[in-house]
């Protein structure tokens, strides 16, 4: 086992995405508190590895907040006061920032989900024109209005986020 691990490397052991480690990284200073390389990169030990492994069982397995996350691991609460900020610059409460990244989060899903299924929803059409079927062209039509429903969906989503940023 080597001495140290990339972020990537992590990801892979944790199943958690890059990004969400950075997020707990500022969530979890104390005890997520990650060395760089004279290049800028993250530089992760075995200590930061069991770390994060206690996070996720905190807040996937035993649900737990983050603040109370925090708090059983011992983090101290000063990051409760502080004031952060999404990619845009824009100020949130811890909480309301939580909640937000969390949307955010939702979002990303969601739209990849999105894009998968329209993959799978232009292969099945080709499919089913070839075989040109009465049933076959309703369900093409079926498929188009679910995934008008959804990207109008994803729309709608995204309007309130926006409404909600503006409005904190």
């Amino acid at each position: 086992m080597t001495d140290y691990f990339t972020i990537a490397e992590i990801s892979r052991l944790t199943g958690l995405a890059s990004h969400t480690i950075r997020y707990y990284e500022k969530q979890f200073p104390v005890l997520l508190d990650v060395e760089r390389s004279k290049g800028g990169h993250r530089i992760y030990r075995a200590r930061h590895l069991e770390a994060l492994k206690s996070v996720i069982r905190l807040l996937k397995d035993e649900k737990l907040s983050i603040r109370a996350a925090r708090k059983m691991l011992g983090e101290p609460d000063s990051i409760a006061s502080e004031k952060h900020e999404d990619n845009s610059g824009q100020k949130f409460s811890p909480d309301a920032y939580e909640i937000n990244r969390s949307l955010m989060l939702v979002l990303e899903k969601l739209d990849r989900l999105c894009q998968s299924n329209e993959r799978r929803d232009a292969l099945l059409e080709s499919f089913l024109r070839r075989t040109d079927s009465k049933d076959g062209n309703q369900l093409i039509e079926q498929i188009a209005r679910c995934r008008s429903e959804t990207r109008e969906t994803m729309k709608m989503y995204e309007s309130l986020m926006l409404r909600w940023k503006n409005s904190n």
